[in-house]
């Protein structure tokens, strides 16, 4: 007689063709079934996939074939985020990320199961500036936090991550060069002399995108057990493995000395000074660093993974993400 095969629980997965979701379906679907929800492409390794549409009233499905989703699920990870650094319309930011957040929470209220919300650790931070790139980056983290301000009023438990800059995975095919550390990776290694106005000792938050697939599905697994600890606010970044710009320059020079195309000079430029390219990558790097003196960002990684991540996995994080980026590579 042949034994049942258990249950499997089923996650509700938003974002799945995102650089995040990508990563996640394939961690998550090693032990549940995948009800993946998708705008336009379709994603390898879900289960079934739901057309839907984030920016409309009922994520644009029927009330018969939303009911027959709320009833099939246990847990709904939403990942579905617009992430560009310069939208055409600033306004997408609040369609997108805080409204598209307010549906997917509806739904959890009607099927009443649980969320893990993946949010940033832009939301905790006021950009200055009135130029574009700070524009965009102040309404980017405006949405994130209007998205967390309504989870805080979800009836259902929500996991809320915040977490920072992502590393791309090493079986990535590609480096997502559309995202900020690898698109400031290749404008660095075009080796112009002074390239960017940040200072050496300044620093950003960039982590590991395994790291954050390991906690994102360890806290999906504690939201289906019904863990009373596992709903709130998480902090996943590298924390105190922070990196400086003196950090990511070090590490674009000695990939550019090695591959027999050795910077001119230093890639790093005094930011008082005046420059001629304060635009662009320039001021989203000049933006996307912090300060010495200012604390590292909290982390939670020890909350749900053995431990937390270290300075060197960082540091090995990025050589490898600046060795993909190299523009002239194949």
């Amino acid at each position: 007689m042949t034994a049942a095969c258990p249950i499997r629980p089923t996650v509700l997965l938003t974002g799945a063709t995102g650089v995040i979701g990508v990563n996640l379906l394939p961690a998550l679907a090693a032990r549940h079934d995948i009800t993946a929800l998708v705008h336009r492409r379709r994603p390898e390794g879900a289960t079934t996939c739901v057309q839907a549409d984030l920016t409309v009233d009922g994520l644009g499905l029927s009330a018969g074939r939303r009911s027959e989703l709320a009833a099939g699920i246990d847990v709904i990870v939403h990942c579905g985020a617009l992430t560009d650094f310069a939208p055409r319309d600033r306004t997408a930011f609040e369609s997108v990320n805080a409204d598209g957040t307010r549906r997917v929470l509806e739904l959890a209220e009607e099927a009443r199961v649980p969320v893990v919300l993946l949010s940033s650790a832009a939301a905790a931070f006021d950009v200055p500036g009135d130029d574009l790139a700070a524009r965009s980056m102040r309404a980017y983290g405006q949405s994130k936090r209007r998205a967390e301000e309504l989870a805080a009023h979800c009836s259902q438990p929500v996991a809320v991550v915040r977490t920072a800059l992502l590393f791309a995975a090493r079986s990535a095919p590609t480096a997502p060069l559309h995202q900020f550390p690898h698109a400031l990776f290749t404008a660095m290694l075009q080796a112009r002399p002074g390239g960017l106005p940040v200072r050496p000792d300044h620093w950003t938050d960039i982590l590991p995108m395994e790291t954050l697939v390991d906690y994102v599905t360890a806290l999906t697994e504690a939201q289906i057990r019904g863990d009373a600890t596992a709903p709130g606010l998480h902090w996943v970044t590298a924390g105190p493995a922070r990196l400086t710009a003196a950090d990511l320059e070090r590490a674009c020079t000695d990939f550019l000395q090695a591959a027999g195309r050795p910077a001119g000079g230093p890639l790093l430029a005094d930011p008082a000074t005046p420059h001629p390219r304060t635009r662009g990558m320039a001021r989203v790097a000049q933006l996307g660093f912090l300060p010495p003196d200012h604390p590292d960002m909290p982390s939670d990684l020890s909350r749900l993974l053995p431990t937390q991540v270290t300075r060197t996995e960082v540091l090995d994080a990025l050589h490898h993400n600046v060795r993909r980026c190299a523009p002239w590579a194949p």
